[in-house]
């Protein structure tokens, strides 16, 4: 049997009271501050434009309308100003192969605009309105407008899957042949 002696025996119990306190005792957190810097640049403001579905149509010598079906399209607003755009169309005069004089008289296209949805990961609350039906022409019609403050981000418009928005009017003088007309999406900040 071995002998310890007490004040042995103390020593030993008072290093582990030490030992136990400062394993009891909390770690003051240490923090160090830093900063995060970077620079955003503006990006730029855009549009697709959708694919249009050909049409086939029988003259019957008078004038009617062919409905046709638009593709989807977006709109994205990247420039970091919040000032608001419109969405504009314009059309060429129609055509019957390549020439306008076979194209007839009285044809026109209109326009339905649809609404816009907010594209995956786009945060932005308010998007594009859509306006009323418009007539297209070589002068651009507004579609969608974003007032100052909306609009930000992407914003996708589906294409047409049960009513086309697209509605051609052939003149009842036309000719026969390939019909053409070329129609241009444009995203612009509204005029001051």
């Amino acid at each position: 049997m071995s002998k310890i002696s007490v004040p042995r025996i103390a020593r030993i119990a008072a290093g582990l009271a030490v030992v136990s306190a400062f394993a009891a005792a909390p770690v003051a957190a240490q923090a160090a501050d830093t900063s995060l810097s970077g620079t955003l640049s503006a990006g730029s403001l855009s549009n697709t434009a959708p694919v249009i579905a050909p049409f086939g149509v029988t003259l019957t010598g008078l004038t009617q309308t062919t409905n046709v079906m638009v593709g989807p399209w977006s709109v994205t607003d990247a420039t970091g100003t919040n000032d608001g755009y419109n969405v504009t169309v314009t059309a060429t005069a129609a055509t019957v192969n390549d020439s306008t004089s076979l194209a007839g008289t009285g044809g026109s296209l209109t326009l339905t605009p649809t609404t816009a949805v907010a594209a995956p990961g786009n945060p932005a609350s308010t998007g594009p309105v859509a306006q009323s039906p418009q007539v297209l022409s070589t002068t651009g019609s507004t579609i969608d407008s974003a007032v100052p403050g909306t609009g930000q981000g992407e914003w996708d418009f589906a294409g047409d899957s049960v009513s086309p928005s697209l509605a051609v009017a052939i003149p009842g003088d036309a000719s026969t042949g390939a019909y053409s007309s070329t129609l241009t999406y444009t995203t612009a900040p509204p005029a001051s």
